[in-house]
């Protein structure tokens, strides 16, 4: 039995297989083994997977039809067995040397449930683009937490319990599973260590247009209802991350343009204008307190950079006052 898996997906990856694989097996870790799914590639990715597995026996291949990432991710889950740990890499992207047993030396010093680190967002050259970071507290806290699944370490039988699983055949399907995995539990850590690097590329999934049935209405709305039927841990800071949610996803995340000018990748804001409803609904039937939220305050001491705090606070206002749809109008025209 290994002591984590690291489940990749891939589809038409071999571009960007070599390098990915190359810092998985270059780990200063060995108890470990890798779950690669295959999600339908018509490509070169099956022979490059089958010559790292000649190599590498705790490499184990999966060949499945195409369903999309959250569908291969789900796949690998499957196939994870009575390993104590589970991490998930993307398979453009890449790990440094010490990436696994950083993640898992905090895991076992701390019993955690869940563990968070940082990352970078590189481009193909390497040059790094953005980069994210924990800063803890004195009670090691961290108030702003990230929703995708860059640089996440996660507890097997933690994951089980709570039968916690990517929606399929959607965008951003990471945030629906974080915000639960993230607020279930009081034992989730960070670690100010920057190991994971996500690769941004023109055919990336997080530069695509983003369409109204790429959204994760259903899935998000449940993940709310199943922590507070829990009773979340933490009450205010999952309340935030809802607010700092929607905060990124109708205001930054589809003017992706911002890293790459391609013609088509401004979203049409008739999706932007439906998610903004969804937000309002949302905070009113859930968060009817919202705008109490001790986090909103952009004086208060914390993690929070001054960009997100001034961003959460002054879009929550406008979904308070009804006119946040409006002013979406106005800005994806700018």
């Amino acid at each position: 039995m290994s002591s984590v898996t690291v489940i990749i997906p891939a589809f038409n990856a071999e571009k960007y297989l070599h390098r990915c694989l190359d810092s998985v097996v270059n780990q200063n870790f060995s108890d470990f083994e890798v779950i690669l799914v295959d999600d339908g590639s018509c490509d070169g990715t099956a022979g490059i997977i089958r010559s790292y597995q000649s190599r590498y026996p705790f490499i184990h291949y999966y060949y499945k039809e195409n369903g999309g990432l959250s569908s291969a991710r789900n796949y690998g889950m499957k196939q994870t067995g009575e390993s104590k740990y589970v991490a998930f890499l993307d398979s453009d992207d890449y790990l440094d040397a010490d990436y696994l047993m950083s993640l898992i030396n905090k895991a076992e010093q701390r019993q955690s449930d869940v563990v968070c680190s940082g990352q970078y967002r590189v481009t193909e050259s390497g040059q790094i683009i953005s980069h994210v970071q924990y800063h803890l507290d004195k009670q090691d806290k961290c108030i702003l937490r990230h929703l995708n699944m860059h640089g996440k370490l996660y507890r097997t039988d933690y994951l089980k319990k709570h039968h916690l699983v990517f929606p399929e055949g959607k965008t951003y399907e990471d945030n629906p599973f974080n915000l639960a995995a993230f607020f279930l539990t009081s034992r989730i850590d960070f670690l100010q260590y920057e190991g994971y690097y996500q690769l941004i590329h023109p055919d990336s999934i997080t530069t695509r247009k983003v369409r109204q049935s790429d959204v994760p209405y259903k899935e998000l709305e449940q993940a709310i209802q199943y922590v507070i039927a829990n009773k979340a841990n933490d009450y205010d800071v999952f309340e935030y991350t809802i607010m700092s949610f929607f905060t990124y996803f109708i205001l930054e995340a589809n003017r992706k343009h911002r890293y790459f000018k391609l013609a088509d990748r401004k979203s049409d804001t008739q999706v932007l204008e439906e998610l903004c409803d969804f937000a309002e609904r949302i905070l009113k039937q859930y968060c009817p307190s919202y705008m109490h939220n001790p986090y909103l305050s952009v004086c208060r001491k914390n993690d929070i950079g001054i960009k997100q705090k001034l961003a959460v606070a002054v879009f929550m206002r406008m979904m308070h006052w009804n006119c946040a749809k409006a002013f979406v109008k106005i800005f994806y025209k700018v």
